[in-house]
């Protein structure tokens, strides 16, 4: 599959159950011309790998899942659930949409270099690489020790790669990232924490 035609799937299958226009896809990727996100939505919805509908002179397109075409396609705005927290999906959604918006890049999920990690946010010349974590304290206060070192692994593989931004990105309880840099922050150096809260809003963490 053609690199364009691989960049547009896999945007849209990162935004899944939400369906974009081509518009959208120009934003998100940065394909252009216009005509040839038009071409790679056309042929990815021939090869079957995408579901596509038309509201008027517009048309809409949705990564394939188990899901049936809704009646009146809608952007999904990305909210907690009921709990008052979201799933790890679902954070791992808006943390690639808001630092999508802070480095002025596309992310989308993969890898980069030799590092066998299927990091969350890459952009497309990998420049910038980031992994999400919906993370809470053992019952709410106790120490995370194996989420701790699952950051700490975390770190030295992002350390590995030669991007030029390296990020973690933390939601729910910021006192986890703020545990492990007690600990640790002393070892990092190119590696930044973020924490980002229910409403969208990023803290850098020291």
């Amino acid at each position: 599959m053609a690199t364009r035609k691989k960049l547009v799937l896999k945007y849209l299958q990162s935004i899944y159950p939400e369906n974009a226009t081509n518009s959208d896809i120009v934003v998100a990727t940065g394909i252009e011309p216009h005509q040839q996100v038009f071409q790679k939505t056309s042929e990815l919805r021939t090869e079957g790998l995408i579901e596509g509908w038309r509201e008027g002179n517009t048309w809409h397109f949705r990564a394939k899942g188990d899901l049936p075409l809704p009646a009146t396609p809608e952007r999904k705005i990305i909210t907690p659930q009921p709990t008052g927290r979201f799933t790890p999906k679902e954070f791992e959604m808006l943390a690639r949409q808001r630092f999508a918006a802070k480095f002025d890049a596309t992310l989308l999920p993969g890898k980069v270099d030799q590092v066998n990690k299927e990091w969350d946010m890459i952009s497309p010349d990998g420049q910038v690489v980031g992994d999400a974590k919906y993370y809470t304290m053992v019952r709410g206060k106790g120490n995370p020790s194996a989420k701790l070192a699952t950051i700490s692994e975390h770190v030295w593989l992002l350390e590995k790669t030669s991007a030029r931004v390296k990020f973690l990105v933390f939601g729910n309880q910021q006192e986890v990232p703020k545990t492990w840099l007690r600990k640790y922050g002393n070892l990092v150096t190119n590696v930044e924490f973020y924490f980002l809260d229910d409403d969208g809003n990023i803290t850098r963490l020291k």
